[in-house]
């Protein structure tokens, strides 16, 4: 075939241009549809639950455990929603307690609804769920309204969304029209149960068993990061922006900057729950009804009809649960039958 002499041939040319542009649209709708794959790298929005502080109604300890968190997020540039229970207002104090939530806002941290008084929704009428979550609102309310914000999220105390569709459906719409945005969460490490156990071990001045609790708090919840990414990526193809769920308590603020550093060791970023939340898995509407609570992840899976095995989901040592029984006789009890066993893994 001899060639003109300005080149290809313009009926060949057009044919390659077109069929490059094809492929290149090809590629963009594979790269678009990846895109939560790739993204910017591993994220995180850390939610602290039980506002103004759990575990405690002393003032004086409150603002501690707080300021502590606080501070300790300011040094890592990590944004954070704390959830609050109009209930404990009262109980720690009305006056201090929105001083502790003024703080929260005073260092760029968002607030949101977690009931009036963190009772079981599934016990509850859908006219008493309604009340719970108007009677939430005062204390959030007011503080927010101080610096021109309204409350956004709204979290389910124990995740509790509804134990029945009708109820599942109803509380839905109640929040949309207030309107409020369902707070998720996807990770969770028990640290209440773990706290209810310090909290013993501080009180019996046992030093060396709080030690040995929190290095197991810590490597407990490395263990729960990399359960749950792995069971978010199983569902949906892709680890999505996680949701920490961790509550305002002793042991978070004295475990804090830990917590934060092995989240940066396994390589996450700390986005906001407004972030967080805009990824498409957050986006699909909840149809998940059931009486209990389990993270995100669980039900994906349900929805898309993805088998998962939640046996697999590591728990925390017996130890550790043993001393959160309120007879601490039962983990000395404990202690003394498994030494060996307790001592080897802790």
């Amino acid at each position: 075939m001899c060639w003109p002499k300005n080149g290809i041939p313009k009926n060949h040319y057009e044919r390659t241009m077109l069929r490059l542009v094809r492929r290149l649209w090809v590629l963009s709708v594979i790269l678009a549809g990846c895109l939560p794959c790739f993204g910017q790298g591993r994220t995180v929005a850390l939610t602290f639950d039980d506002l103004p502080a759990a575990g405690t109604n002393d003032a004086v300890e409150a603002r501690a455990i707080n300021r502590t968190i606080l501070e300790s997020l300011g040094r890592h540039h990590a944004p954070a929603t704390a959830f609050v229970i109009e209930k404990r207002v009262g109980e720690i104090g009305e006056s201090e307690s929105r001083g502790i939530l003024r703080q929260w806002v005073q260092h760029g941290q968002d607030l949101g609804n977690h009931s009036f008084s963190h009772s079981d929704f599934n016990q509850l009428s859908v006219a008493e769920i309604e009340r719970e979550i108007v009677s939430g609102e005062k204390s959030i309310e007011a503080v927010l309204k101080e610096v021109g914000r309204e409350p956004r999220y709204f979290r389910f105390p124990m995740n509790h969304a509804g134990d029945t569709k009708a109820k599942h459906e109803a509380a839905a719409l109640f929040l949309s029209q207030r309107p409020y945005i369902l707070a998720t969460c996807t990770i969770e490490n028990t640290d209440y149960l773990f706290n209810r156990a310090y909290l013993g071990m501080l009180a019996d001045k046992d030093a060396s068993s709080a030690e040995r609790l929190r290095a197991a708090y810590l490597a407990y919840t490395s263990s729960e990061i990399d359960y749950y990414s792995n069971l978010n990526k199983e569902v949906l193809g892709y680890e999505p922006p996680e949701v920490m769920l961790l509550h305002a308590n002793r042991l978070n603020a004295d475990m804090i900057e830990e917590l934060l550093a092995l989240f940066e060791k396994k390589e996450y970023k700390y986005v906001s729950l407004d972030v967080a939340q805009s990824d498409p898995a957050y986006k699909a509407p909840d149809t998940f009804v059931s009486m209990y609570g389990p993270m995100w992840g669980y039900r994906w899976a349900s929805e898309r009809g993805v088998q998962v095995n939640g046996n697999l989901e590591p728990e925390p040592p017996n130890w550790v649960l043993a001393y959160a029984k309120s007879d601490h006789t039962m983990y000395h009890r404990y202690q003394r039958t498994n030494k060996g066993k307790a001592e080897r893994h802790p």
